[in-house]
């Protein structure tokens, strides 16, 4: 072979293997990889369920394994196990819920019932250089006729700015319970965690008064600590500031960091868990724990949300 042939197919290789290697490393491949995943979880929308069945044995299988423990370190410890013992009661995957997966953890949606049941949209309270489960969800709404509203804040916009930016709108921002200025751990450039003084703004004022949003669909919730100062959770209880000011939300991811700066955590997470319980409001679904807590809460007291996400009328 003449050497002018051998250049010309070792450049062709490589300009192959260089598209090859491009494709790899994009999300169209990532979108090929798991269109098989996309196929099994959209049929998720034609399942057909008793609402009230499942969150009744779900709710009586709960009380029964968690309201009983009143140590916060033996209720953290038992809680995944609770929870997964009272998934598989219930049979609460038979409502829909979609597993999404991040680099190191998992995300828990139900896609609406209803076509093309509008607007939708999806906060990322907290993003954390990761936005793949992201990128599965709006790639499977989409396949459903579905567009997506996604807002994003994080404190730090090293990274999470140019990455959000690519979905939806960024914010360089640590939201919480109240507005001002604490201590919380935030993820530096290099990959570790450290303590820095952060300006936080009311999670109500953020929604309320800069975003003008009375209807939050997804809400993914991920904090290292200072975040749940005093009265966070009370936005997700009866009669608490987003119930006084209209605000509907229908479905949480919420991981809870365990940390040594902040002892009292597992105390409020039990407190917290047990006052959901006995509200019957939220379902608290997909629990799942290595070091930190984390789950998956659905609203099934909210006429908007039973009737996008459940197809539930009444």
């Amino acid at each position: 072979m003449r050497r002018s042939c051998k250049l010309l197919l070792a450049f062709l290789l490589l300009v192959t293997f260089v598209d090859l290697f491009k494709f790899w490393c994009s999300e169209d491949y990532k979108d090929w990889v798991e269109a098989e995943q996309d196929e099994i979880d959209l049929k998720s929308v034609f399942k057909r369920f008793d609402t009230q069945d499942v969150f009744t044995r779900w709710h009586t299988c709960i009380t029964e394994n968690l309201l009983w423990i009143d140590n916060p370190e033996k209720f953290w410890d038992d809680f995944m196990f609770a929870s997964k013992r009272c998934d598989l009661r219930a049979n609460v995957q038979q409502i829909g819920i979609v597993t999404l997966k991040n680099s190191d953890e998992m995300k828990h949606v139900i896609f609406p019932k209803i076509y093309n049941f509008g607007p939708h949209n999806l906060f990322s309270i907290g993003i954390g250089r990761d936005i793949q489960a992201e990128r599965q969800f709006r790639r499977k709404m989409k396949k459903l006729g579905n567009n997506v509203t996604f807002y994003g804040a994080d404190p730090v916009s090293y990274i999470n700015d140019d990455l959000y930016s690519q979905i939806g709108t960024y914010f360089p921002l640590a939201i919480g319970s109240h507005s001002g200025i604490s201590n919380a751990m935030v993820m530096i450039e290099d990959g570790g965690y450290s303590k820095k003084s952060m300006i936080h703004v009311d999670i109500l004022y953020f929604f309320k008064n800069l975003l003008n949003v009375t209807k939050i669909d997804n809400m993914w919730f991920d904090a290292e600590g200072a975040e749940f100062g005093d009265g966070f959770f009370d936005i997700f209880y009866r009669n608490g500031r987003f119930d006084q000011n209209g605000i509907d939300i229908c479905q949480i991811n919420i991981e809870m960091h365990k940390h040594q700066d902040y002892p009292e955590r597992k105390t409020q997470f039990m407190e917290f868990v047990k006052r959901l319980i006995r509200e019957k409001r939220f379902g608290i679904f997909a629990g799942d724990q290595y070091i930190h807590n984390r789950m998956f809460l659905f609203n099934f007291e909210s006429q908007y949300c039973l009737r996008k996400f459940l197809n539930k009328f009444g």
